[in-house]
This record gives C-alpha cells, sequence and structure tokens, in this order.
C-alpha cells in the first residue's frame, strides 16, 4: 500500500524544455524557470490540502491542518498580490506595452472568487466547524483554473524575449525581494513554503529556492518549532526531500 502524493489531483508545471528556451536570452530562461518552479510550490501545498483534508478529523489535528491552509492561501495571496502591484506594471513599462500582461490579469479575476470564498471559510474554520468535504469541494471550485493561469504565465513570461530579455532579470530580483519583505511571520511562511520544494524534481536539476544553505536548517529547527504540528501535512521535508503525506489515503 502507498500514499497518493501532492503531484496530483492538481498537474504540476513542467519547466520550460531546452526546445522552448533555445535562442533566447538566459535571463528570460531563468526567470521562466524560476517562477514555474515557483508556481509548483503552491500546486504540492493545494494537492497536499486536497488529498488530506477529508482525514483531518482530531480537534488537534483539525486546528494545525487550519493553519496549514492559512499559511498556504498567504503564500499565494502575496505572490499574486505582487505581480500585479509591482512585477505586472513594471513588465508592461520595459516592454512598452500597456497590456501586455492582460490575459494573466484577468486569469486572476477568474479564481479569485473561489479563492476568496476560501479564504473566508478557513479563517472562520474551527475544530467543531471544520467540514473536510466541504474543504475539497472549494478548492474543486477554483483551483483547476488557478493552475491554468499559472502554466500559461509561464509562456507569457518566454515570449518577453524579444523585448529586450535582459531587462527581465533586474525586475524579477525587485519582485523577490517585495515578496520577502512583505512576510510579516516567518514562523509560518518559511515552513510552509520550504515543505513544499521538492528538490527531486525533473531529476533534481534546479537549483531552487536559491537560499543560503544554512536557511534550510534553521526553518527545521527554529522557524518550523512554533507551529510545527501543522508542517505535518507539507509534502516535502525542510530540506525538500518528498515523503508520505501522513493523512493521504492509501492506494494499492
Amino acid at each position: 500500500m502507498t500514499k497518493l502524493w501532492a503531484d496530483q489531483p492538481f498537474k504540476l508545471i513542467p519547466t520550460p524544455t531546452a526546445t522552448e528556451t533555445e535562442g533566447l536570452s538566459k535571463e528570460v530562461a531563468e526567470v521562466a524557470t524560476e517562477m514555474c518552479l515557483a508556481h509548483n510550490v503552491m500546486v504540492r501545498n493545494l494537492n497536499a490540502i486536497h488529498l488530506q483534508c477529508e482525514q483531518v478529523t482530531k480537534p488537534e489535528d483539525v486546528t494545525d491542518f487550519i493553519l496549514f491552509c492559512q499559511t498556504s492561501l498567504e503564500e499565494i495571496h502575496t505572490h499574486h498580490a505582487t505581480e500585479e502591484d509591482f512585477f505586472f506594471p513594471q513588465v508592461a513599462e520595459y516592454t512598452g506595452e500597456k497590456n501586455i500582461m492582460e490575459v494573466n490579469i484577468t486569469q486572476h479575476h477568474a479564481f479569485e472568487k473561489g479563492l476568496k470564498d476560501f479564504e473566508e471559510y478557513i479563517y472562520n474554520a474551527t475544530p467543531e466547524t471544520y467540514d473536510g468535504k466541504k474543504v475539497k469541494e472549494m478548492l474543486d471550485r477554483f483551483v483547476e483554473i488557478l493552475v491554468v493561469h499559472l502554466s500559461d504565465e509561464i509562456q507569457t513570461l518566454l515570449a518577453l524575449d524579444k523585448y529586450g530579455g535582459e531587462k527581465l532579470g533586474p525586475i524579477w530580483a525587485q519582485f523577490n525581494k517585495k515578496i520577502l519583505a512583505q512576510v510579516k511571520d516567518m514562523h509560518r511562511v518559511l515552513p510552509c513554503a520550504l515543505g513544499a520544494v521538492d528538490k527531486t524534481f525533473e531529476g533534481g536539476k534546479h537549483n531552487f529556492p536559491p537560499l543560503p544553505w544554512f536557511l534550510p536548517y534553521l526553518a527545521k529547527y527554529y522557524f518550523a518549532r512554533k507551529h510545527k504540528g501543522s508542517w505535518r501535512f507539507s509534502p516535502c521535508t525542510m530540506f525538500g526531500i518528498p515523503r508520505p503525506l501522513e493523512f493521504a489515503k492509501d492506494v494499492e
């Protein structure tokens, strides 16, 4: 017997292939790849929620799981808000195309209501009111649309090369700095994010995220301790090693 893992039911996004990036600037290829890997962190956490939500029933487990759901949502919210407030406008400015990211912004709005509904539910949930079946139903209303957006955005980034790909690198660096600057509680955000990084993805060829070697240790032995029960639901260790989902169903 094995357990379902966080590469389903919502599909992870493959990074751009050598064929797709052939002839493109190094900056565009790197940004598109890193954005893809960041998107997959979100998808793995959503899959982990989807696969475990109905089996989480004990009050103490529900309390931890609710926080895991909240931190996963906070990660998505910060990412997309920073895109709309900074990254997309910067791309529009350097390309000279005011509406170049309009399709991506429209896609944000397409899953916005479902995301907001789930957010409202999970921030008001208690061990007494929590309903795993409802959680799964709410995810099914918006995650598929979200994943389509996350995938399409990679193609949009690759297409920016014709505007001068070398200009994208500094914007990407600033984007990442702005995301980090918005982190209010590293005890929530860092363990949630690192716990969905799969260092074995696509054969382990990606050095992502590009962090100091000691940070996973700091996350595991310091930041993760405050809410350690919540990271039982993470699909990976703080060091990027995939692990069985404790509350996922067994399959033959």
